[in-house]
Formats: structure tokens, C-alpha cells, sequence
């Protein structure tokens, strides 16, 4: 069956599909002995020889979805040119199979295996939000200020570092802390701390999304249950702190209009005629009116009093900020 070669380089544990495309248009996939660069090549990888790097490529029969307790010491690689250790000597020799995102060589925790590139991306790719838990031992014992600073974001090197979570699980000379990511930067929760002042000493994953390391000791690995796959592909984003986002306001309703008859009910002005008009008349102004001057008593002229101009139509006149020019020469 014909299908796309990104598809097939995916679901042979190649790259992603985005990754995939990458790939062909650096010239590195062969099919029949033909390098192929357009995006919309599709071959049938039964019958058609698809080769990636000058090396056979082939489906698995079932997607593998493994979980590794990564030790410390280990390379999150399929091969590492230094000669060390790798994550790929802890599991079995499937074809196709890496791992999804990284691990520092000092970190342990939660490592997702797997030879299905599409579910790769799925769970790893940012704006999915799949929710990492971290737990990390750090120098001192963060306060309340400095957790708000967490919860808030802060920007390390350009770049605005944030948790969707942070609390502290023991705290005596130095504090363990649980730390909910989703966006997966480099080396983000080890940055996030320094950044605050509480370098990171030790740290370990131990959930990723629904799936946790739970009963698997360092080197340990296990298959992911149909459940944990299915909870993966619908994980929901980690709840954020409170002040992240800016809480919608409430609108004041609006009053709504009282019937006709009913107390306090006063008509349009247009909408009454000669006889009704007379029947709810207008209330009379406050104050006095505008076309009868003031007066007031001054004690220091004859007469004992004078007549006070009517105002401005607009309301008194204000000085002007402008400063007067000097018209003298």
C-alpha cells in the first residue's frame, strides 16, 4: 500500500513526520535506489526499497512504548561517540526504538522509549503541554516570595522560564521540591532554580503526563499498558498557578426595564401623548436657572448690594496652561 514517506520514516522510528521531512530534503532518503527530496513522495514499504543513510529501513509489526528508571551516569543518545554508556544498552535491541526527549547524563527519572515517531511528537512537543514532574534537591529552603517568583516566570538568558507548579516536599538544611513543567527546554528546571537562587544538587523525573516511575529502581524498565498510551495521547496541560493569567471581569448586568404601570416606571418623553404628558409631569430642576443672575450682598458698596453676571454658557473659564508671550519688544 502506498503511503507517504514521511509516514513511513515516522512509523519506522526514524524521526518525527516534521522530523522526517527534514531528513528527505537534506537528501538522505533513497527509495529504489533513487534519492527522493519532494515532500510527497509515497512508496510502499513492502515491496519498495526505502533506505535512510544508505541503511534498510523497516516497519515494525506493533509499536513498542517502553518506560526506563534512567540511571545516573547514562547518555540519553542511540550512540554516543565519547564511548559512553547509553540509555539504548538498558532495554532490548528493538528496531527502530529511541527515546523521547532527553535526559542529562546527572539526571535519573522517567525515560519514554518507543519505535512510533507520530506518538514521539504527540507527547513530546510543547503545545501539547504534557505535564513533567521533577524532583529536585536544592541548596537552602526556598520562601514563599521565591515560589511566587517560580509561579510568575522568570527570564534567564532571553528566555522566560516558568512552573506550572512548585511545592516543597522536605525541608531541613536544604529542601526537596516537586516541579511541574510542560514545555521541556533545555535543562529548564536546573536553569529556573539557579536562576532564583537554589542551584540544584540532584534531580530526577518521576512522572511524565499519567506515567510514573512507581516499583521500577534505577536501570528498570517496563511496557507502557494500553491505558498509559491512551492517557498520554489525552493528557490534559498541569493546572497553573494562580496569577499567571489575568482573571476575566465580570460585567455589571444591565437594568432591566420596568413594566408600564409599575412603581418607579417613568415612559420615554416621545412616547406620551397631550393627556398623558399631564399625568406624569417632569420633575423641576434642581438649583436655580441659568437666566437669573445671582446676587449678593456686599456691605462695602452703597446699596449694600449688586447684581452678579450669569456665568460662562460652558461653565467658568479655566486659565490656560499655555504660558502668555511676551508681545513687548
Amino acid at each position: 500500500m502506498q503511503e507517504r514517506l514521511q509516514k513511513i520514516l515516522a512509523r519506522a522510528g526514524v524521526a518525527s513526520r516534521r522530523g522526517a521531512e527534514q531528513v528527505m530534503a537534506e537528501g538522505r532518503v533513497m527509495v529504489n535506489g533513487v534519492t527522493v527530496r519532494e515532500l510527497g513522495s509515497k512508496a510502499d514499504i513492502a515491496t519498495d526499497d526505502v533506505r535512510v543513510d544508505g541503511v534498510r529501513i523497516r516497519v515494525p509489526d506493533r509499536p513498542v512504548y517502553l518506560v526506563l528508571n534512567k540511571p545516573k551516569g547514562t547518555v540519553t543518545t542511540r550512540h554516543d561517540p565519547e564511548g559512553r554508556a547509553t540509555v539504548m544498552g538498558l532495554v532490548p535491541a528493538v528496531a527502530g526504538l529511541f527515546p523521547v526527549g532527553r535526559l542529562d547524563v546527572t539526571t535519573e527519572g522517567l525515560l519514554i522509549l518507543t519505535n512510533d515517531g507520530a506518538f514521539a511528537e504527540r507527547v513530546s512537543h510543547p503545545r501539547y503541554e504534557v505535564p513533567r514532574v521533577y524532583e529536585a534537591k536544592v541548596h537552602r529552603v526556598p520562601d514563599a516570595e521565591t515560589l511566587a517568583r517560580l509561579h510568575r516566570g522568570v527570564r534567564v538568558e532571553g528566555e522566560r522560564l516558568v512552573a506550572d507548579r512548585v511545592r516543597v516536599l522536605e525541608a531541613g538544611n536544604n529542601a526537596w521540591l516537586e516541579v511541574t513543567l510542560h514545555e521541556g527546554k533545555r535543562h529548564e528546571v536546573k536553569r529556573l532554580l539557579e536562576a532564583v537562587g537554589h542551584p540544584v544538587s540532584k534531580l530526577r523525573r518521576v512522572a511524565f503526563g499519567p506515567v510514573t516511575i512507581r516499583g521500577l529502581e534505577p536501570g528498570q524498565f517496563r511496557e507502557l499498558s494500553p491505558q498509559e498510551v491512551k492517557g498520554l495521547l489525552e493528557a490534559r496541560p498541569a493546572p497553573r498557578a494562580e496569577g499567571l493569567s489575568r482573571p476575566a471581569i465580570p460585567r455589571r448586568p444591565r437594568p432591566r426595564p420596568r413594566p408600564a404601570g409599575a412603581k418607579g416606571h417613568r415612559p420615554a418623553p416621545g412616547a406620551l401623548g397631550p393627556e398623558e404628558r399631564r399625568a406624569h409631569p417632569r420633575r423641576p430642576q434642581a438649583g436655580p436657572r441659568r437666566d437669573q443672575p445671582r446676587t449678593r450682598r456686599d456691605e462695602s458698596r452703597p446699596g449694600g448690594e449688586r447684581t452678579r453676571p450669569p456665568r460662562h454658557p460652558s461653565g467658568p473659564r479655566r486659565p490656560s496652561a499655555r504660558p502668555r508671550r511676551n508681545t513687548r519688544h
